[in-house]
């Protein structure tokens, strides 16, 4: 399948709400308790290849029932595998309950193609929805960069870029700590983020220096970086420790207070309008159409946002199984 180009202009809201995305091992044995305790968007499932065993077999008897546990507190459910091994890896987690699949250190587009290709067949053969198995990318080398324009429109498929800072950053022989006042990296990340959106995906990332330490922080400073990583153009992060979800939750859709002022923008310009004004003024700034736009979509993204909260609340109202 080859991605069609956008032709109706940019959004500015994201395709899919996934604000918090929380990683955990398919045998940790507490799963079940941690994704439902969680209140995660999306957890990613790491797959573990015990030495001495057919991991292949393992994982066929251990994946539906990781699903179902990571699955508990109404998250999204991905398995992070290797681009160099994806073949056989997807043979082996893709059961009904995925919503795709996380691609580590993806270098070129042949590499999603064939990926895509082989979910095709395994769609039918597994009784999923043909095409509805999402391909994220998790870009850790510079090939990565390079290629993210080819790697992002080469199949329908593709939703995400995900930052790997540390690894991206050791591969180009950068240092893994915070040792500049600048971001290192900024130039990388809004490469991304342009890419993705281009072809109506988006990308998860945090800002600088959280992105390096992936330290548990205080509410206050957690809060400001979650706040620059949305302005920079991600719409939600790999949360390094559970006390960051709560945070990105929050921060990555538009706050009460943007709500608010962009249903006033609304209701003035529609006012306005129907008084014959092309714009109108408003807190000593003058609205047009495109701010009216621009308010439209915000609201849309803060109900879907609120819309996602409330599917996770539900999942929380069922017993627990």
């Amino acid at each position: 399948m080859q991605r069609k180009e956008q032709t109706t202009g940019e959004r500015s809201i994201p395709k899919h709400i996934r604000r918090s995305l929380l990683c955990l091992s398919i045998d940790d044995p507490q799963l079940g308790e941690k994704a439902y305790a969680s209140w995660a968007d999306a957890i990613i499932l790491d797959v573990v290849k015990a030495r001495g065993r057919d991991w292949q077999d393992d994982l066929k008897s251990n994946m539906p029932a990781a699903i179902h546990q990571a699955a508990r507190g109404g998250a999204e459910v991905f398995v992070r595998i290797n681009s160099d091994t994806a073949a056989a890896e997807l043979e082996s987690i893709v059961f009904t309950g995925i919503a795709g699949v996380v691609l580590k250190n993806v270098n070129e587009a042949a590499e999603i193609k064939k990926a895509s290709e082989r979910l095709d067949v395994l769609e039918e053969s597994r009784g999923i929805p043909g095409g509805s198995l999402e391909i994220d990318v998790e870009v850790a080398t510079a090939a990565g960069v390079w290629n993210s324009l080819e790697i992002a429109r080469a199949s329908e498929r593709f939703g995400t870029f995900t930052v790997n800072e540390r690894e991206l950053s050791r591969k180009l022989g950068m240092s893994s700590e915070p040792v500049r006042e600048l971001e290192p990296l900024e130039y990388i990340k809004l490469q991304l983020i342009t890419v993705a959106t281009s072809v109506g995906g988006q990308a998860q990332g945090m800002s600088y220096p959280l992105s390096l330490t992936h330290e548990s922080v205080g509410e206050v400073e957690l809060r400001k970086a979650v706040r620059r990583a949305r302005d920079t153009g991600f719409k939600g992060a790999v949360c390094q420790h559970p006390s960051w979800i709560k945070a990105c939750n929050e921060g990555f859709r538009p706050s009460p207070e943007e709500s608010a002022y962009y249903v006033k923008v609304r209701e003035v310009f529609a006012e306005g309008l129907k008084r014959g004004m092309a714009s109108v003024p408003i807190d000593g700034k003058m609205i047009d159409v495109p701010v009216d736009v621009r308010a439209r979509l915000y609201l849309e993204w803060a109900s879907r946002a609120q819309a996602r909260d409330e599917e996770k609340a539900r999942a929380h109202e069922k017993p627990a199984s």
